[in-house]
């Protein structure tokens, strides 16, 4: 009686069912919850009904030689064997009723699409959690506000989503749901004439492109490009002709949008650097465990915090000869003295894209160049503030160097690139007052050593004290707004500054020639770590800044008398950074070892190639779209997608067996 009322569209709708129950709330049961159960619920119909009528043929025989193979191998030939792993029990799980979801529709001949329609119900209430703008617990969930006074949806915040996994989980989802709507546009004979006859189709394909649009989520933005690029070139129902203009008009609008986006697009991300950390720790057989992802890979970090803080924010615990092995990234050595090279680069436009980046060096000889952390930008181009004062070293009375904070050591020269031109500046005894200048604080007036004190020079540089007695002026001979810039300093500090310290800034407000003048820029340093702020309006200040707080920016440090670098000290600030935006395989491949990844790939891509000239158009857009965005979040460890994920590599695996029997 119960199984003759399932069909794939009541499976889906029970799929559907779980994306709209907040995670983690109510049982709390061995890691299961609310939001599990109706999932645990079709899967004991689905095996009760397959051990009714039990009769195994090839793909059973198949997928049970694999699932069994994957069980033992992650359960027995881990570095940390545990049966009862809550990672690896959900992956068996999500195996096993994907399995079996398949074996029901192949036996009763159902439309494995059906499953993916009743997302449209989770596409009207998330569109629903927009327009109230409803808030969830926990950080990532509901409507994800951005803390401005704007109740408009389009500029004040993005969408999280009921199921937990934040704005690339929704996101994919809600590109899951446009493909579909869109795909049942193009099984129709006249697109335009479909489009007004199916009503409710159109406004399911509109409210999904507006909560994909709020997402925010790049991954899902791309992965729905890839997804409706092999929707138009695999349709029947497109010709030749409209199909080059569908992709040129494609690829056409991703680019312009990216350019009328760039924030959206081409902000910075740490996706690579996490991404080189975690290759490191791959091993060819033994993985770390499931669920041991974030403890291994940023083990070196997470060992600087107590073990109250470890266990309360990531649930993680080390041995002491854990942490005996390991020593601290920020080993104290501010208080040394060090000398050599720093340099900034600003390009203003990173090749034909429409950002700025900037990024840091240093040098212990002026030739040889080690970047200090990686490239850093807003995703936009950044406009400076035209400002024709004086350049300055340090800080003065401008908003430079706050606190008591100040260079401690020498300047000995600067050198300012602008494109094909070249400034140098030495700060010698001799030189003072004529390529460069030494004022009194927030004027003009030149410093008396007489009344004022006494400047030191040593070796040909000019000793940074106290910059609030005095500042050091530099001539400005060029513009740098608009263009591509470097500034370099040969400094011999006698420590690396623990406060916030501007080593180099166009920030003087200062008349030149009656000329009003606002502050633009500055590069400074806070606890060794690389600044770049700037202005966007004159009443919100420096509250634009690239580098600092990322694990991937580093820090400087004084290594026996010299500039040397380190990864950044850890904070909890950086808890989103490490716990997201992972690449899927990457992150199985830590966890179970390189080997029973491949196996997985190479099932998945024989089974791609084996249906690759078949009428499965719809089914290979989803699992291109699912392979894309698990590149950078992993969606096959997230419970919300990981059961949409597997169920299409598994039917056409499925299909693959028939064709080669």
């Amino acid at each position: 009686m119960i199984m003759s009322k399932i069909n794939s569209r009541l499976i889906g709708s029970i799929f559907a069912i779980t994306l709209l129950i907040p995670p983690n709330f109510g049982l709390n049961l061995y890691g299961i919850n609310f939001e599990d159960i109706p999932l645990i619920g079709i899967f004991l119909i689905l095996l009760l009904n397959k051990l009714m009528n039990l009769n195994l043929d090839r793909f059973d025989i198949s997928f049970l030689s694999f699932f069994l193979t994957f069980v033992i191998y992650t359960s027995l030939f881990m570095k940390e064997i545990n049966l009862l792993n809550q990672t690896n029990l959900r992956f068996y799980f999500y195996f096993a009723l994907t399995y079996l979801c398949v074996d029901f529709l192949r036996k009763n001949n159902y439309n494995i699409i059906e499953i993916f329609q009743p997302l449209v119900f989770v596409m009207i209430a998330n569109f629903v959690l927009i327009i109230f703008q409803i808030e969830l617990p926990g950080t990532i969930d509901g409507w994800i506000s951005n803390n401005t006074n704007s109740a408009n949806p389009l500029t004040s915040g993005r969408l999280g989503g009921f199921q937990g996994g934040g704005p690339n989980v929704i996101g994919i989802i809600c590109a899951i749901s446009s493909l579909i709507c869109i795909y049942n546009i193009t099984q129709s004979k006249s697109f335009k004439k479909h489009i007004f006859e199916d009503k409710l189709n159109s406004f399911f394909l509109i409210i999904s492109l507006l909560n994909l649009y709020l997402t925010f989520s790049r991954g899902s933005y791309l992965a729905f490009v890839v997804g409706l690029l092999i929707i138009l070139l695999f349709s029947n129902s497109i010709n030749k002709k409209s199909k080059i203009y569908f992709s040129i008009g494609t690829l056409g609008i991703s680019l312009i949008a990216i350019f009328l986006f760039p924030s959206i697009f081409l902000k910075q991300s740490n996706r690579g650097y996490l991404s080189s950390i975690a290759i490191i720790n791959i091993e060819i057989l033994n993985g770390t465990g499931g669920g041991n992802y974030i403890k291994e890979v940023y083990k070196d970090y997470l060992v600087t915090l107590d073990d109250d803080t470890l266990i309360d924010k990531f649930n993680i615990e080390y041995s002491a000869n854990q942490k005996k092995d390991i020593k601290p990234s920020n080993d104290d050595n501010s208080e040394n003295p060090a000398q050599g090279y720093l340099k900034m680069k600003f390009d203003y436009r990173d090749n034909i894209l429409p950002r700025s980046v900037v990024s840091f060096f240093f040098s212990n000889t002026g030739d040889d160049w080690v970047q200090i952390g990686s490239n850093h930008t807003s995703g936009v181009v950044i406009d400076l503030f035209d400002n024709s004062s004086f350049f300055e070293v340090g800080g003065w009375a401008d908003g430079q160097s706050p606190g008591g904070s100040y260079l401690d050591g020498f300047i000995n020269d600067l050198t300012i690139k602008v494109e094909e031109s070249t400034y140098r500046y030495y700060f010698t005894e001799t030189n003072r007052d004529n390529s460069y200048f030494i004022f009194l604080p927030a004027s003009k007036e030149y410093y008396d050593n007489r009344n004022d004190g006494k400047i030191v020079f040593k070796e040909n540089g000019l000793k940074l004290k106290r910059p609030r007695s005095y500042w050091i002026a530099i001539p400005n001979e060029t513009t740098l707004s608009g263009k591509d810039f470097e500034i370099t300093l040969n400094l011999h500090l006698d420590n690396i500054p623990k406060g916030n310290e501007t080593l180099f800034s166009q920030s003087s407000i200062l008349k030149i020639d009656e000329k009003e003048n606002n502050q633009s820029w500055k590069w400074s340093i806070v606890d060794g770590k690389m600044y770049f702020f700037w202005v966007d309006d004159i009443q919100s200040g420096y509250s634009n800044f690239l580098g600092g707080q990322s694990l991937r920016s580093g820090q400087l440090i004084a290594d026996d008398g010299k500039f040397n670098t380190i990864i950044s000290e850890f904070s909890l600030s950086q808890f989103d950074e490490i716990t997201t935006s992972h690449n899927g395989f990457l992150t199985m491949a830590v966890e179970y070892g390189l080997i029973i990844v491949l196996l997985i790939l190479l099932l998945i891509f024989y089974s791609i190639f084996s249906n690759f000239k078949r009428a499965y158009d719809i089914e290979l857009a989803l699992l291109f779209m699912l392979l894309t965005q698990n590149l950078t979040n992993d969606l096959v460890y997230a419970p919300d997608v990981a059961i949409y994920f597997w169920l299409i590599p598994l039917f056409l695996f499925e299909k693959s067996l028939r064709i080669n029997n």
